[in-house]
């Protein structure tokens, strides 16, 4: 060790530590950061052309619109992708937005390999936000013991699953990759579903649809990839994958108008399964919002 000025030793430089990696299950750091009001919202579509196969013509991929103020998402597909071909309703014509969620139709027996890139609105260029989550819902599979749903994640840094989780999360991320933005995992399904248990709000999650749904967090970066499989499936059917923003995974709970009991001769408004109370849980002073009048 050589002596510096002063005669002070010199401490031998090297590379600094990676930064430690950004741990989203604490409460304090999801709100220091801002990610419950800043979560991307899925409400438009500008194309929807995911591996050429459209429904719109034009550039491959799927172009969610204003995710974020002056931001757009381009899902693009790596590999060849193949939708739900047996449901003449269904198929690519599910690809898009649904009651706040971003939908991806697949057909049981494929794996495509995806990109999301955000972009400028204006430019059409990638742009790199600093924080933002994406969190993916309702992993659960069809009929078939053997059957599985699948998502893997590459580029984050961090990620939350609920305590009691029914997904088996497979990473070989070390801290360093985390630090790095560099993390890779897998979630698979473990158990049935069907389209009952399927999730309405990304804020409203039952016990149930927060088991079986994973927020990841990305920071200064434009792209991150996805791997979606749907495999061991014994009749071929199509699979719906749903994905948001942030959730209640790591944000507050949102009340719906489905869970409140209307008084005596009202009856619940069609919408209320999507209709959020001013309160939660909801009260009385939501009995308009939720309820109307039955006559006499």
């Amino acid at each position: 060790m050589g002596m510096g000025q002063g005669g002070v030793p010199e401490v031998p430089s090297g590379p600094e530590p990676p930064v430690p990696p950004t741990d989203i299950t604490e409460p304090f750091v999801v709100e220091e950061l801002g990610l419950c009001e800043s979560s991307l919202e899925f409400n438009t579509v500008k194309r929807s052309n995911l591996g050429g196969a459209g429904p719109d013509s034009g550039e491959e991929g799927i172009l969610y619109g204003n995710v974020a103020p002056g931001t757009d998402l381009l899902v693009s597909a790596n590999t060849p992708y193949t939708p739900n071909m047996l449901n003449p309703n269904g198929g690519v014509l599910r690809n898009g937005v649904h009651q706040g969620f971003g939908m991806i139709n697949m057909a049981s027996g494929s794996s495509v390999d995806l990109m999301f890139t955000l972009k400028d609105s204006s430019t059409g260029a990638d742009k790199i936000v600093p924080n933002f989550v994406v969190t993916f819902f309702d992993g659960d599979h069809g009929m078939g013991h053997e059957s599985r749903e699948s998502i893997a994640v590459t580029g984050y840094t961090d990620y939350i699953v609920a305590d009691n989780s029914d997904l088996v999360v497979d990473t070989t991320s070390t801290d360093e990759d985390l630090g790095l933005g560099a993390g890779q995992g897998t979630f698979t399904s473990t158990l049935r579903g069907n389209k009952e248990d399927n999730p309405l709000a990304p804020l409203s999650l039952s016990d149930l649809q927060s088991r079986r749904s994973v927020s990841v967090y990305f920071e200064d970066t434009s792209a991150f990839g996805v791997v979606l499989t749907e495999a061991g499936y014994v009749n071929p059917q199509g699979r719906n994958i749903f994905f948001a923003g942030t959730s209640n995974l790591m944000c507050s709970q949102e009340a719906k108008c489905a869970s409140y009991e209307c008084p005596l001769r009202w009856q619940m408004k069609q919408n209320a399964e999507f209709t959020v109370c001013a309160s939660k849980p909801c009260t009385i002073a939501d009995n308009d919002a939720c309820c109307f009048r039955v006559s006499a």
